[in-house]
C-alpha cells in the first residue's frame, strides 16, 4: 500500500514538471503584485513536497531536491514567504548540480520578487544562508 502511494506521489510530481518547466521559464513567474496574499491557506500537497525537497537536500540526493522544490514553488506562487525560503533550496540546488542558468535564473526571481527580506529574515538553516548568500555574492558580480 505504501509503495501505491508513493509511485502515486511520483506520478503526480511527473505530471506537474511539465507545467513547472513551462511556469519556470524566465518572465513566466506570476508578477509580483499577485504574489502578495502571506494569509491564504497553501495545499498541503505542496507543503508535504516542500518537506519531501527539504529530506532529500538533506541526503544529497539533489535530483530529487531539485524535482520537488520546483513543484512546492508551484503551489507557494500566493505565499511569499515559502516561496523565498523554496527559491533559495532551488537556487543552492541548481548551484550543487552545476546548473548555472537556473541558479541565475531563480537569483533574477528572488529579485524580480522582491524576496531578499523575507529570506534575510526567514527561519532558513544559517548554513543554507550563507551557502545562499555566497552564490549569490558569485553571481552578482559576474553578472555586473
Amino acid at each position: 500500500m505504501r509503495t501505491r502511494e508513493f509511485n502515486s506521489m511520483k506520478l503526480i510530481k511527473a505530471l506537474f514538471l511539465v507545467i513547472i518547466f513551462s511556469l519556470f521559464l524566465p518572465g513566466n513567474i506570476l508578477p509580483a503584485q499577485q504574489i502578495k496574499s502571506p494569509n491564504s491557506q497553501v495545499d498541503p500537497f505542496y507543503l508535504r513536497l516542500f518537506d519531501e525537497g527539504q529530506q532529500a537536500f538533506r541526503r544529497g540526493e539533489m535530483e530529487e531536491a531539485l524535482e520537488d522544490f520546483k513543484l512546492a514553488a508551484f503551489g507557494f506562487l500566493d505565499a511569499p514567504d515559502l516561496l523565498g525560503k523554496t527559491l533559495v533550496y532551488l537556487t543552492v540546488t541548481a548551484y550543487n548540480l552545476k546548473k548555472n542558468d537556473l541558479v541565475e535564473h531563480y537569483l533574477k526571481e528572488i529579485t524580480r520578487l522582491k524576496l531578499n527580506k523575507k529570506i534575510l529574515d526567514s527561519n532558513l538553516p544559517s548554513e543554507l544562508k550563507e551557502q545562499f548568500a555566497k552564490i549569490q555574492s558569485t553571481f552578482n558580480g559576474l553578472n555586473g
